[in-house]
């Protein structure tokens, strides 16, 4: 399927410290047509779903610009250049939460392909305690807590946890726990 499309031009459209934005035409080999197709370039990011020695998840409540709302997610942030994703989910997960623990991988994800060119790495945080304040970037506003897991999954239902990543993430919890049981 993938030998039916070549990238024959790009064209930067928008770019700013968070996003770049390019039209990019692509020949399409069964009708042997030029498409443009919008792609969002971002930076890669970790997410981490931590859990404390009791079994407990810590999650960070933050006022989301997009939303205009404060929502409750996994800790978790951006890339910075040239840091590995394992390094970047330790470091964010201390930055917003204080806590450290051991880390795993559970999978990568590609946050919405259809248009987006960047990568989601989640890791699990096992065993996590909490070892320092929190260090927040200058416009963040976060509060860590430990919930339980029916804790999360009702949050989920309700609505108080909409990030999609973030409950994405709960499955590849989940999925693992699943697999490690059969």
């Amino acid at each position: 399927m993938e030998k039916n499309w070549k990238l024959v031009g790009a064209e930067l459209v928008y770019k700013d410290p968070v996003l770049q934005v390019e039209h990019r035409d692509f020949h399409f080999k069964k009708n042997d047509e030029v498409g443009t197709f919008t792609v969002v370039s971002m930076k890669d990011w970790a997410v981490i779903v931590p859990v404390t020695e009791e079994g407990r998840f810590v999650l960070v409540k933050q006022y989301r610009v997009g939303t205009r709302s404060v929502a409750y997610e996994f800790p978790g942030g951006a890339l910075e250049k040239g840091e590995k994703p394992e390094e970047g989910a330790a470091r964010e997960l201390v930055e917003e939460t204080g806590y450290c623990g051991s880390l795993s991988k559970l999978c990568d994800l590609s946050p919405n392909p259809a248009f987006m060119d960047n990568t989601c790495y989640l890791y699990l945080a096992e065993n996590c305690t909490k070892t320092s304040d929190l260090s927040l970037d200058p416009f963040e506003d976060i509060e860590p807590a430990e919930f339980s897991l029916r804790d999360v999954e009702n949050m989920i239902l309700n609505g108080e946890i909409v990030h999609s990543i973030s409950i994405a993430a709960y499955g590849a919890y989940i999925a693992l726990l699943n697999n490690v049981k059969k």
